[in-house]
């Protein structure tokens, strides 16, 4: 049973060997590795790319997170899945798009040999959209991202790595609106289109409970249709309006759909938390026990439905 969370800013509060010592002693057993932490896609759109480790050659980077592999190694902690930089593509209409969205995508491909080093095969990709203003025609975007992820498909192959598409949210103001991969049948015709491409399996889904809960969507249909795409879970909670991504229970998001959806599906993967804000609720002090009752709610999840042993 594999229980953790999203790595987010936990390394720069505690240190490498701190941070994995924090989700171990928490009770978690793997995380969700922020490569998008060490790559700001709109810090290189202005040119700040000195500290951009994605910006130096591949066996640079390389080194640069081997140190991860072996504090992760050294608490039994496995990387079960790895989110890449994002945004994957900012909008044609700002300037210098054209190198970012190039950066971006070379920045994504750089991951695929980290995750081979870590041991990991799911790399989580938020797919390419616009915002709210300049929201692209419905066969525009499909365009748009079937040629981005068919890029992927190569590296996938090389590395044994399954891509995985997330559900989006864009925003004018305060009101949230449904963006890319909300609708699950859009996002099931994603993941198949793309496996139809590859000819394999390579291409899998990240269902985001937050993004799910801001459009005012039901989590148990959504995942009934999603169904077996569904390989690995971004789980956090919110007040309906805001995307805070704070634990379960400390939002409005009803818990018993949620559970009942990943019964429905017989969901495999593990119950990763996106819990980062915690980070920033809580003192350092209080930082384990804070992740440990977030852990214990997520084995729970798993418990009642009947994914898990007593």
């Amino acid at each position: 049973m594999l229980i953790g969370a999203s790595t987010s800013a936990i390394f720069d509060k505690l240190g490498i060997d701190g941070g994995f010592k924090m989700f171990h002693d928490a009770g978690m057993n793997c995380v969700d590795f922020g490569f998008d932490w060490y790559c700001n896609i709109w810090k290189y759109r202005r040119g700040e790319t000195e500290d951009i480790i994605f910006t130096r050659p591949q066996e640079e980077i390389t080194e640069f997170f081997r140190p991860f592999k072996a504090a992760a190694d050294k608490y039994g902690i496995k990387i079960h899945q790895a989110h890449a930089p994002f945004p994957s593509w900012i909008d044609t209409k700002i300037e210098n798009s054209e190198n970012t969205n190039a950066f971006a995508l070379e920045a994504i491909k750089k991951c695929f040999p980290l995750l081979k080093m870590m041991d990991c095969r799911l790399l989580i990709v938020h797919p390419a959209f616009p915002g709210y203003a300049d929201k692209l025609e419905a066969d525009d975007e499909w365009d748009l991202n079937i040629r981005f992820y068919s890029s992927l498909i190569e590296d996938a192959k090389k590395y044994d790595v399954i891509v995985c598409l997330e559900n989006m949210f864009v925003s004018k103001g305060r009101k949230i609106f449904s963006a890319i991969c909300q609708d699950p049948m859009e996002a099931a015709a994603y993941v198949d289109e793309l496996n139809d491409m590859a000819g394999e399996t390579r291409f899998g889904f990240c269902y985001d409970t937050g993004h799910g809960l801001l459009i005012g969507q039901d989590v148990y249909s959504t995942l009934k249709v999603l169904g077996d795409r569904v390989v690995a879970l971004h789980v956090h909670d919110n007040d309906g309006l805001e995307d805070r991504h704070v634990a379960p229970y400390m939002g409005i998001l009803d818990w018993e759909r949620f559970i009942k959806g990943l019964k429905a599906i017989n969901y495999k993967g593990a119950m990763t938390l996106e819990i980062g804000t915690l980070q920033h609720i809580y003192p350092l002090e209080l930082m384990t026990d804070a992740y440990s009752l977030s852990a214990k709610a997520a084995k729970y999840f798993m418990q009642k439905a009947e994914l898990a042993d007593e």
